[in-house]
């Protein structure tokens, strides 16, 4: 499509796109959080529409982060015990590995985000960036603290959203926030 056709389309979508990415992406940790394997289903059909904004909208960082969650909800799916939640524990030495590490690419990522387009928040980018990668792969290898790390993750979205003027996906992380806690409790009363 022309520029001036692709943009028009896109006004029109923009919203249609971020309600329904909105519910998809509100379904992913209630089911999950129940143990229910279709949430991951969910999940990456979020993230597909997500990506999609992302993209049209020129937010790089979003667009990889959403391709990754796609993976992994593709993955998750397929490996995921249908019937029963497992949970894993992770060795006490291990997990401030999985805390610390993602600074240091958000701190990498901080020092060239002004030559990537649409990266105008730097080191907050990376750090949601790198956190949601690293606590997306432990919530779908089963670690239940996991849920906490998107807390903040979830707080930091939605402001950074409310920033880029996506006030829809701001309302969805601040919930996504709550609905952690909410996905954590499950996993210990299941554990």
């Amino acid at each position: 499509f022309p520029v001036t056709i692709r943009f028009m389309l896109w006004n029109d979508l923009k919203t249609p796109f971020e309600i329904s990415a909105l519910l998809l992406g509100l379904g992913f940790p209630i089911s999950v959080g129940l143990g229910f394997r279709i949430g991951w289903v969910l999940g990456g059909l979020s993230a597909l529409l997500n990506g999609s904004i992302a993209f049209v909208s020129g937010y790089y960082m979003d667009l990889g982060l959403n391709v990754f969650y796609l993976m992994i909800s593709l993955s998750s799916f397929l490996g995921w015990q249908f019937k029963e939640v497992e949970f894993k524990k992770m060795r006490p030495k291990t997990t401030p590995f999985w805390l610390g590490i993602p600074l240091i690419p958000a701190l990498m990522y901080s020092q060239f985000s002004h030559y990537i387009p649409g990266a105008n928040l730097g080191f907050a980018d990376g750090l949601n960036t790198f956190y949601s990668l690293s606590a997306t792969f432990l919530l779908s290898q089963k670690i239940r603290w996991a849920w906490l790390v998107f807390v903040p993750v979830n707080i930091l979205s939605a402001y950074m959203y409310y920033l880029r003027d996506y006030p829809i996906f701001a309302l969805q992380f601040l919930v996504l926030s709550f609905l952690a806690l909410w996905a954590f409790k499950q996993w210990e009363i299941k554990h």
